[in-house]
This record gives structure tokens, C-alpha cells and sequence, in this order.
């Protein structure tokens, strides 16, 4: 039997505990409310009557909001969570890297860890004992192979995490954003063993809020809102689902409320992150630098602001222009076509590209506040006027 996962209406349900509102008028009022009005327990749905199918060569990118339910699915699928209603049937092996801290104990050495993590992860410890120096190695652990996990700082933590959960080549992958953080000799190993991981496994299933990742790995999506699953289809239609629900959301301040009710709910998004890439920076000549690309949040909205960081320095635009990006559109299914850019900067005493230094960055976002996000500098992006 070939390599899958299939879902037949699933559902999870899980309490919580509510306080019912009560005015405050004083400290007593407070204790009062505390001591005869107990916190009241409710069943919350965090996911309603979700069906699909994963087969062999599926990457599945998960799209939704914070709180729209796609954690809690990989969890489900990884047997965290057991479901409330429903079936789950998975055939193949299951690598899933969701919890970096998970069966980790602070008072057992780093080798010992090894094991802990890896039984809980259900590796079998004859093979996590064959992989114990090449684990160790990866993680550039192996000088503290004997120390206390809990002197290792958060960073070699999370390493040591990483190269356990990916130290063996599964049949399925479940990936709950993709490992973003650690030093720069790390991740770039990191990476590498994850293209290797991705591209040997047979079943991928992806949730991450990066929209230019997900159409790059993925083949194939589904838009999770409210608990439900509201759309299944390949990778572009499923981002333009994504999208054209984010600019109902952002049109209709009651159409939060309207698709979250019967569900789990959906909680307002974090700050959207700015992405996109920089295709070419033309040097004027008198200071001015013209800048062209493209850049979308991860709302799906349109940032109207561009800076350039030069020496710890910002920046902003004088002049900043949308353009029509039909390319970038089709490409990652965004639902508003200008998403191009051409934008101009000055920097004075700068003539020539090379005198924005070599680690100059294009920053993009609202004029009012362009966070730190960097845009992606394109292979030969740099241009000048003779």
C-alpha cells in the first residue's frame, strides 16, 4: 500500500474554562466574584468535520489564520491530540518537527536527552544509540555530551532538538513553520538537511505563514478558518482562497465574527510580516537610488513604504509607486495586482551602489513604521548608470 494519510470528519473538542463578567467595585467585590463565582467549563471546537486526503508526492501547504486551526490539525496528525470525532488513517513512517522541547529534561545530560526526546518521538533506542555521535556532531554538541541540558543555552537546545528530529529519513513530514533561527553556520547546515529531508520524503505536510516558501515546496493546499476546512485544491488556488478570504476580512470588520461563528473562532492575526524581492537598484548618480521589486505582507495587503538601511541609517523613499506584477500574482495566487514597486531613495554621499557598503538592506512596510523585515535581493540585483 502506497504512502498517505487520510481524514474522514474530524473533529476536536477541548474545555475550557470561562469567567463570568461581574462589575468591580472595590477589592471585595473581586474576592467575592473569585470565591462564589467559579470559572464555568465549556467544550471548545477547535477543529469541525475536516476530510481530505494526502497521497504519495503530496506537499501539503496548511493556510490559515492564527487561531484557524493549523497547529492543532498537525498535532492531531502526529497524535497529540486524539480527536474527538472522526478517523484518522496514516500509512508510512512519521517524522514531525512541531515541538523542538518536546520529552527534553533539564536535569538529565545532553546523551541522555538524546534518548528521552527520541523515545518520545517513537525512534527506537537501538537506533538513537547509532546515532548518538553523529547527532552530537551536528548539533556541534559533542564537547557536551555529558553536561546538563539545562546549562545548554535555548539556542543549543533548539539545535539539539533539530538534529534529532531530523537525524532519520521518514515517509511522511509534518512542519509547523520552517527552522528559521540559530547561527548562521547552523542554519545553512540545517537547510541543507531539510531540502534533503523534504525532498526524500514522500508525504510533506506544511503549515507556515510564509507565502514564498509554501508555493516553492508545496503542490497542493487547504484554508483552514474557524476549525473548518473552507478550501482544498492545488497551490495557487488555495493561496488565492487564502488571499481573497484576508481581503474579505480586511473589507468587512463583521466578517471575522460571521466565518469564526460555529467554529473554534479565529483570533486576529500577529502583525503581518512584509515579504518580497528587490530586482534591481540603479544608482542615479546625485544620491538618488532607484529601487524596483515587489512586496506583499502576509495578509495579502500592500505595504506602501520602502527604506534603505545603510550603516545602521534609514532611509525612506521620496517617491514610492505601485506597479502592476501580473507574474507575481498568478504566481503565489495574491488577490491585488499591484504589487510591484518603484520606488526612489536618497542617501547622501552616496554615488555608486558600492557606497551603500556591502550589507546595505531594502526594507519594506508602512511608511509610518517600516519594521526591520528585509526584502530578498535578487541574483545581480545592483545596477549603475556609467
Amino acid at each position: 500500500m502506497s504512502v498517505h494519510i487520510r481524514v474522514r470528519n474530524l473533529s476536536l473538542e477541548v474545555p475550557a474554562y470561562f469567567q463570568r463578567e461581574h462589575e468591580v467595585k472595590g477589592w471585595g467585590s473581586l474576592f467575592r466574584n473569585a470565591a462564589f463565582s467559579p470559572p464555568q467549563r465549556r467544550l471548545v471546537k477547535l477543529l469541525d468535520s475536516v476530510s481530505l486526503d494526502i497521497g504519495e508526492g503530496d506537499r501539503l501547504a496548511i493556510l490559515g489564520r492564527n487561531g484557524a486551526g493549523k497547529s492543532t490539525l498537525l498535532r492531531v496528525l502526529n497524535g497529540v491530540y486524539r480527536p474527538t470525532n472522526g478517523s484518522i488513517e496514516i500509512f508510512g513512517s512519521c517524522q514531525a518537527l512541531l515541538n523542538m522541547a518536546l520529552g527534553f529534561n533539564g536535569y538529565a545530560t545532553v546523551r541522555e536527552n538524546i534518548i528521552l526526546r527520541g523515545v518520545a518521538m517513537g525512534m527506537k533506542s537501538a537506533l538513537l544509540k547509532a546515532q548518538m555521535e553523529s547527532i552530537l556532531e551536528f548539533a556541534g554538541l559533542a564537547h557536551k555530551a555529558n553536561h546538563l541540558l539545562r546549562t545548554l543555552s535555548s539556542g543549543q537546545r533548539m539545535r539539539l532538538g533539530f538534529a534529532i528530529s531530523t537525524s532519520v529519513q521518514h515517509d511522511i513530514m509534518l512542519m509547523d513553520e520552517w527552522v528559521g533561527t540559530g547561527d548562521a553556520n547552523f542554519m545553512a547546515q540545517a537547510k541543507e538537511r531539510m531540502r534533503s529531508r523534504v525532498g526524500g520524503s514522500k508525504v510533506v505536510v506544511l503549515a507556515s505563514h510564509s507565502v514564498g516558501l509554501l508555493r516553492d515546496i508545496c503542490n497542493k493546499g487547504i484554508v483552514l478558518e474557524g476549525g473548518r476546512l473552507i478550501h482544498a485544491g492545488d497551490i495557487v488556488s488555495s493561496l488565492r482562497r487564502y488571499h481573497e478570504l484576508l481581503a474579505e476580512l480586511r473589507e468587512n470588520p463583521h466578517a471575522d465574527a460571521m466565518l469564526a461563528e460555529g467554529g473554534g473562532g479565529s483570533q486576529a492575526e500577529t502583525a503581518a510580516r512584509t515579504y518580497g524581492v528587490v530586482e534591481s537598484v540603479i544608482a542615479q548618480g546625485d544620491g538618488r537610488f532607484l529601487v524596483k521589486g515587489w512586496m506583499v505582507d502576509t495578509e495579502g495587503a500592500l505595504p506602501k513604504g520602502l527604506a534603505l538601511q545603510v550603516d545602521g541609517q534609514r532611509y525612506l523613499a521620496e517617491s514610492y509607486e505601485r506597479v502592476s506584477r501580473p507574474d507575481v500574482v498568478g504566481h503565489l495566487g495574491l488577490s491585488q495586482g499591484e504589487c510591484g514597486f518603484r520606488a526612489e531613495v536618497m542617501v547622501p554621499g552616496a554615488l555608486r551602489i558600492w557606497d551603500l557598503g556591502k550589507d546595505f538592506r531594502v526594507l519594506g512596510g508602512d511608511p509610518d513604521g517600516i519594521a526591520g523585515t528585509s526584502l530578498r535581493l535578487a541574483a545581480g540585483v545592483m545596477h549603475e548608470l556609467p
